[in-house]
């Protein structure tokens, strides 16, 4: 299955399908397959919205928040971290947000 888009999270390119999930889910993470699955009747800003909560789940298995007694404040440095990364490393995410956002 060809993917609707690849972004790069830290190491990892992170394949983003659009599959029918029988509307029980919108999405899911899996890190072992590095691949986000979403529900292909998403739009909007629903959809964005959806890519970037499963985004968040993969950069919380990389940044290897999972399952750690910690700070906010080391848990929000990491994210912030990611995020940098992944906005520069992927331009077309960023336009794709804006396009789905419809904000231009």
């Amino acid at each position: 299955m060809k993917p609707y888009m690849v972004v790069k999270v830290g190491g990892m390119d992170i394949d983003i399908v659009r599959v029918p999930l029988n509307e029980e889910m919108f999405g899911d993470f899996s890190y072992i397959n590095s691949r986000i699955r979403i529900e292909e009747k998403l739009v909007g800003a629903v959809l964005v919205d959806t890519v970037l909560h499963e985004l968040n789940h993969a950069v919380w298995a990389m940044g290897q928040l999972e399952g750690k007694a910690q700070t906010e404040e080391r848990a929000v440095s990491v994210m912030a971290t990611y995020w940098t990364q992944i906005f520069r490393d992927n331009p077309k995410l960023i336009k794709w947000i804006t396009k789905n956002l419809e904000i231009l």
